[in-house]
């Protein structure tokens, strides 16, 4: 299953009202008056990744370093961001900043100035090398107001997003980076630009835009030309998404995205759950997902314990409900890996159904039912039950438990049936057709 994603808009995708981001390109010597002024706020500024200020114009000066392997070049749809060496799936490409600018009194206009990433780099003139000091731009572009995103942490105040040079990084609804974030001050963020698959040198870099941008305000793409198999045609934002949609890409989205969703929609429910490893992990494949032992385990050994939650049928038959899990691969690493999973709900497949309520128990909805299961669950109240091991287990098996045998006999509550399915369990004693 592919990682996880966030980020910003960028130009470079013809847009409904063709205003394509006119990212004129303006010669240093044009635009800056006084080269040594500008070298010396460079150096004031110790090099930060991004910087920005105004100037007496009202006009934002933004700095930007373009870090080591990414290159700010010209593709099929204006400017793009490329790779200059490989970086391997799931490897960081590089930690971007944007600034948080309240621009309801100021231009929107601003000029972008671009900086190698190192403090010097040899460059060949024919015949002779010299020694450029990084100090001094290499590209200087003026752009608008389109290359940055409303910020929705404060939807109701005029602050925008405002990127570097990854500002030209192009949408793909098969994106190859996505942009967790690692914090957030009051007038900046970072984030880690982390690939999702193998990315070669050469390679464009691109963004799903619909897991930073609500609504596209101002700059829908009416027609997408990512050309990738999956491609939705057009981009509106996440929410013009199907619902379906939206669940796939919502591990990747900022979490201001997901949020707002749920805020908009009172009747869809975010149900969340953490998955206990390192006893057991969650495995995602395309058609099903189920649970398997990360450890052994011998009979009577404790597997998990879990608490369900409890929902009245007059909810449960008026709401949707898609489940949040997450997944720490490593607790005993100081900065574990998590993965994390969005799935809608099943109503008849995912839940435990009591005669007076219905039970959601999390990441214990993938357990996989088996006439001869390798585990047995025990209730200790309405909510709250542990699972242990019926045999050996070894890491890999499937958990697995019996659709028949979910009554709560703590508080003396039966389960009722839902679905009926023919079993594949294989085991001598398989029932053949489950009613569960």
């Amino acid at each position: 299953m592919d990682l996880i994603c966030s980020f910003l808009e960028r130009p470079g995708v013809e847009s409904d009202n063709s205003s394509r981001c006119t990212d004129v390109l303006v010669s240093t010597l044009e635009r800056t008056k006084n080269v040594k002024q500008l070298q010396q706020q460079r150096q004031q500024q110790q090099r930060k990744p991004l910087s920005v200020a105004f100037n007496a114009d009202g006009e934002l000066i933004v700095h930007s370093i373009v870090p080591e392997g990414i290159q700010v070049a010209t593709g099929a749809y204006g400017r793009c961001t490329v790779a200059t060496k490989a970086f391997e799936a799931g490897s960081v490409v590089y930690q971007g900043y944007a600034a948080l600018i309240d621009t309801s009194t100021k231009n929107d206009r601003f000029y972008l100035y671009l900086y190698e990433h190192a403090g010097e780099k040899q460059v060949e003139e024919g015949s002779r090398t010299r020694v450029r000091d990084s100090s001094s731009p290499i590209q200087v572009f003026r752009l608008d107001g389109l290359n940055s995103v409303k910020d929705l942490w404060e939807p109701n105040k005029s602050i925008r997003q405002v990127y570097g040079f990854d500002g030209f990084m192009n949408h793909s609804c098969n994106a190859n980076v996505y942009c967790p974030l690692v914090y957030r001050s009051k007038n900046e963020m970072c984030y880690d630009t982390i690939a999702l698959r193998d990315i070669n040198a050469g390679d464009e870099l691109t963004c799903d835009y619909a897991c930073f941008d609500y609504e596209c305000d101002g700059h829908v793409i009416s027609q997408c030309g990512c050309k990738a198999i999956n491609c939705r045609g057009e981009m509106k934002g996440f929410k013009g998404l199907s619902l379906a949609e939206k669940i796939r890409i919502m591990p990747m989205c900022d979490s201001e995205i997901v949020h707002l969703f749920f805020r908009e929609n009172p009747d869809m429910i975010l149900l969340e759950s953490t998955i206990p490893y390192p006893n057991i992990r969650l495995i995602v494949a395309p058609e099903e997902a189920y649970i398997v032992a990360a450890r052994p385990f011998a009979p009577g050994d404790l597997i998990f314990s879990n608490q369900a939650t409890i929902i009245s049928l007059t909810n449960f038959l008026q709401q949707t409900f898609v489940l949040k899990l997450v997944e720490e691969n490593d607790s005993e690493n100081p900065t574990p890996v998590k993965k994390i999973y969005y799935i809608l709900l099943d109503k008849d497949r995912h839940f435990i159904h009591r005669p007076s309520y219905v039970e959601s128990v999390g990441f214990d909805s993938f357990m996989d039912h088996s006439c001869n299961p390798n585990s047995q669950q025990h209730y200790e109240n309405a909510t709250t039950y542990s699972v242990y091991a019926r045999r050996t287990i070894c890491p890999g098996d499937k958990i697995t438990c019996d659709y028949l045998k979910l009554d709560n006999e703590a508080e003396k509550q039966q389960n009722v049936a839902k679905i009926c399915f023919l079993c594949s369990c294989g085991e001598e004693n398989c029932r053949a057709q489950i009613y569960a």
